[in-house]
């Protein structure tokens, strides 16, 4: 599918619906956790292939960042990253885990912070299971930190676009949900997004 193709441009904005949707859940989700209420923003679209497109919609370059991704089965394959500032990280790693080190992600405070990203990722997945009509499954959560690319880098090698992006927040954290749709399957995608 070609980036001029009409049903490229219908499949990046079914997908932009469904990360809107796939992003209210994970947000709630994500709330529910923390005790708290939360919002998104709106979803913002790199077509791609730009791989500093795809960094800029995590953040500045220079922010340290604590990222969680999930590989995506099909027919979405490509991957699903929530990224949250490291000082916001510690934050929520406190409220979900008080008895861990303060100012640091010590080992107790990651595996909650992954856990956490599993569950809002897998509440994001469901909303796009629903949508599709069919199971879909993700890959076991995994995590680093550093710079916007350099955590691109590491958990989504290669990956340049189609991305979208969206903002959620709560008091104690903000961050972004990316998608990173695999481009090879976005064909297959627009056809499971057709059926009725």
């Amino acid at each position: 599918m070609s980036p001029t193709d009409p049903r490229r441009a219908g499949a990046l904005e079914a997908l932009r619906e469904l990360a809107a949707e796939g992003g209210r859940d994970a947000a709630r989700t994500m709330g529910r956790l923390l005790g708290r209420t939360a919002s998104i923003g709106e979803v913002q679209v790199v077509e791609g292939p730009d791989p500093a497109g795809v960094a800029r919609l995590v953040g500045r370059p220079d922010l340290e960042l604590v990222a969680v991704a999930m590989e995506l089965q099909e027919p979405v394959g490509g991957w699903l990253l929530i990224l949250v500032s490291a000082e916001e990280a510690e934050r929520v790693s406190q409220t979900l885990v008080p008895d861990a080190a303060a100012g640091s992600l010590d080992t107790v405070g990651e595996s909650a912070l992954v856990e956490a990203g599993n569950i809002a990722g897998s509440a994001f997945v469901s909303a796009l299971a629903r949508r599709l009509h069919l199971g879909l499954l993700h890959g076991v959560p995994r995590l680093t930190r550093g710079r916007p690319r350099a955590c691109l880098d590491l958990l989504t090698p290669g990956a340049a676009g189609p991305a979208l992006g969206v903002r959620f927040g709560c008091p104690e954290a903000s961050g972004t949900l990316l998608l990173l749709p695999d481009p090879a399957r976005l064909d297959g995608l627009a056809r499971a997004l057709e059926k009725p």
